[in-house]
C-alpha cells in the first residue's frame, strides 16, 4: 500500500508498506513508480518523504528508488496530547517505510 498526495507544489509520500511475505518481488518499486507517475500528471516536480533514521531496510529502499538524504532541513513536531509510545520496530521483519 502507498499513500501519497500533494499541496499543489510539492508531493509527499505519507506511508508505504509491503507485506514481508511479498517483498523482493518488485511490488514496492512498482507502487512508487505508479505514485510518482500520478504526481507528475498533476504537475508535481518534487516529492518528499520522512523515514526513521534507524529504519535501515526502508532507507536502503528509498535510496535505491533515487531519493536523496537532505542535510539542510530540521524536522520538527509538537505534541498536542501525550500518547502511548509504540515501538514499531520490535519485530525485525517489520518495515514501515
Amino acid at each position: 500500500v502507498i499513500l501519497c498526495g500533494h499541496d499543489g507544489r510539492r508531493g509527499i509520500i505519507q506511508h508505504m508498506s509491503v507485506s514481508p511475505d511479498h517483498r523482493r518481488l518488485g511490488i514496492g518499486g512498482k507502487l512508487v513508480d505508479l505514485a510518482l507517475d500520478a504526481l507528475k500528471k498533476e504537475g508535481i516536480k518534487k516529492v518528499l518523504l520522512v523515514a526513521f533514521k534507524h529504519n535501515e531496510l526502508g532507507n536502503a529502499f528509498w535510496e535505491a528508488q533515487g531519493f536523496t538524504l537532505r542535510e539542510d532541513l530540521n524536522y520538527r513536531n509538537k505534541v498536542l496530547e501525550e500518547l502511548e509510545i509504540i515501538d514499531t520496530y520490535k519485530d525485525e521483519k517489520s518495515c514501515c517505510c
